[in-house]
């Protein structure tokens, strides 16, 4: 997680020794400026930075053990390796299997400690300490088991891994302070461990540092309050048909004799119901369509893997290995040749073409050696005209990255905690959604400079521009907020950043993803998904009305998360076929 909030926060501080040629490397194609930290913090010991990050696949003794990444793969021995090449891996990665630390992830007084740590195994270990309390951090809602604890003062909590994929234990005070109070475990892989010790009475919210509507209760000498299950009433579905079909990741849906959650659901917008549930992978998060729209990548956020979809009949074809953890969002070139593909668990973006076979699993060699070095944690990606830009979730930047050379051109300041990110078909400008400083970035894509913040009431997650460019969309909250794109940018006619919003459209609770389809008689619809409403509401763009919702299947409910009702959980969401200029 974020060690601290810098602009362009990646370091690849190669120091002195390349990892081995035998070692697995797909080299980053650019680099960072080193990150500035605004104040100073007491480093992590040394053995807590290897439990969460590091034993989890190089073993408690570093002695060498197996990539979670790509259980393929065999992770080397680490213990007694020189400095400088811990050093070098630490900042750098082994890509695809191991990611790259920056200072505002590990700093560099930690990075030395942790160095002389490592170098030192086996004789260096130091046993875990004593807990009174065990939480479970899982894939499944309600993620945090228990999901609230009572404990004393006193006591110490052992927050333990139980997903796929990384799950930072963070309070929340320590992202609403910048740091400068609260509780970070970093970066916490699979089967990693964090222990806390909890010397005030009160109540502590923990989230997951990459996942933030994640999240659990730590009650110290005092009892809580179980949260309840609550859902707004949909409205009827449209009285005038969309045309083609709407694609919804529900993601927090669970699936009779499966045990991940995630279900693909397609709505026919002829009859405003849903023709198909696809189980995929764990978690899927965000999809988009290939070239003529007749297949579907889905992005499985809780693993390391993409889940392929024959669009026409509706039936999943396969896993890929993405190369990396967490793979967030999917975008295309729009002419069939490639798919991009943002790694939040790393530093980097993954591109591979659309042409390759079917089905690749964890260990083949469908990924080919190109990744796009990105701010940290990138999450939202969007491509237009040339151009890919990514909402960098971990380290709050926005990248511009020209697609035909594979290269970052620029890495501006966001909000804090980016997710969306979106630009206008002509690659002119981009937009970044901030969940916890709750606003929306514009930027200047040819002059590769951030205009301006414009506030909105929730926190921004998926920001797309209508078709015509116009406008933008920017789902927070329970609500939709349209920002005019001119007002935006005239900063002198405009002056408070506010007076650019021209609506803001009630929707549901945890809205989450937009996109446009065209309406039956002309015009575009643009459909909101919602991480705790079990529907997927319908607006009019011209009239910035809504205009009906669209109840999504049910498999189970009256599940309930400390943020809200969980029974479906619509993430991304994609119209097939997308309106022009995206086709």
């Amino acid at each position: 997680m974020l060690r601290f909030l810098a602009l362009c926060a990646f370091a690849f501080s190669v120091l002195t020794a390349p990892p081995s040629s035998a070692q697995t490397q797909w080299a980053p194609a650019g680099t960072h400026a080193p990150a500035t930290p605004d104040q100073k913090y007491p480093p992590r010991a040394p053995e807590a930075i290897f439990r969460a990050n590091c034993a989890t696949c190089h073993g408690a003794l570093g002695m060498g053990g197996v990539s979670w990444v790509d259980p393929t793969r065999f992770a080397s021995q680490v213990a007694g390796d020189p400095t400088a090449y811990i050093a070098w891996r630490v900042r750098n990665g082994i890509l695809p299997v191991m990611p790259a630390f920056p200072m505002h992830e590990i700093s560099d007084e930690e990075l030395d400690l942790l160095v002389d740590y490592v170098t030192n195994l086996p004789g260096s270990y130091v046993p875990e300490p004593a807990y009174q309390t065990t939480v479970t951090i899982l894939d499944e809602d309600p993620w945090f088991s228990p999901l609230q604890v009572t404990i004393q003062p006193g006591d110490t909590v052992r927050f333990v891994n139980g997903g796929r994929t990384y799950h930072p234990a963070v309070e929340l005070s320590w992202l609403t302070s910048h740091g400068r109070r609260g509780a970070n475990s970093g970066q916490l892989g699979p089967g990693g461990v964090y222990y806390q010790q909890f010397g005030q009475a009160g109540k502590y919210t923990f989230l997951c540092g990459m996942h933030p509507y994640m999240r659990g209760e730590i009650h110290v000498g005092q009892g809580f309050t179980p949260p309840t299950y609550s859902l707004h009433t949909p409205m009827p579905p449209p009285a005038i048909p969309g045309l083609g079909e709407v694609w919804v990741c529900a993601q927090f849906q669970d699936w009779p004799a499966r045990g991940t959650d995630g279900v693909i659901q397609v709505i026919d917008t002829g009859t405003w119901t849903v023709t198909s549930t696809i189980p995929v992978g764990n978690n899927p998060h965000n999809l988009w369509f290939g070239a003529g729209g007749n297949q579907a990548l889905v992005t499985n956020w809780f693993g390391t893997t993409l889940s392929r979809i024959d669009a026409n009949t509706k039936t999943l074809i396969g896993s890929d290995c993405v190369g990396g953890a967490s793979p967030a969002h999917v975008t295309s070139d729009f002419n069939g040749t490639y798919w991009y593909v943002s790694i939040e668990g790393s530093h980097h973006v993954r591109r591979f073409t659309q042409a390759s076979g079917p089905e690749a699993p964890c260990g083949t060699t469908m990924m080919p050696p190109a990744a796009v070095v990105s701010g940290y944690g990138p999450h939202g990606i969007w491509y237009a005209n040339g151009k890919l830009v990514t909402s960098n979730s971990m380290d709050s930047t926005f990248s511009i990255i020209d697609e035909a050379t594979l290269t970052e051109t620029a890495c501006l300041p966001a909000g804090m905690h980016p997710l969306g990110a979106s630009a206008n078909a002509a690659g002119t400008l981009g937009a970044s959604g901030s969940l916890l400083d709750k606003s929306v970035s514009l930027y200047d894509l040819v002059a590769q400079a951030k205009v301006r913040d414009i506030p909105v009431a929730g926190g921004a997650i998926q920001v797309p521009f209508t078709p015509n460019g116009r406008y933008i969309f920017a789902a927070n909250g329970t609500q939709v907020s349209v920002i005019d794109v001119a007002r935006a940018l005239d900063v002198t006619g405009y002056p408070d950043p506010a007076s650019a919003i021209v609506a803001n459209i009630p929707t549901g609770s945890g809205a989450h993803g937009v996109a446009f389809g065209p309406k039956a008689g002309g015009g575009n619809y643009a459909y909101v998904s919602h991480k705790f409403e079990n529907y997927v509401s319908v607006i009019d763009v011209t009239t910035r009305t809504r205009v009906g919702d669209v109840p999504l299947v049910t498999t189970t409910t009256g599940k309930v998360s400390l943020a809200g009702a969980t029974d479906t959980g619509g993430n991304g969401i994609a119209v097939r076929p997308n309106p022009a200029p995206w086709q």
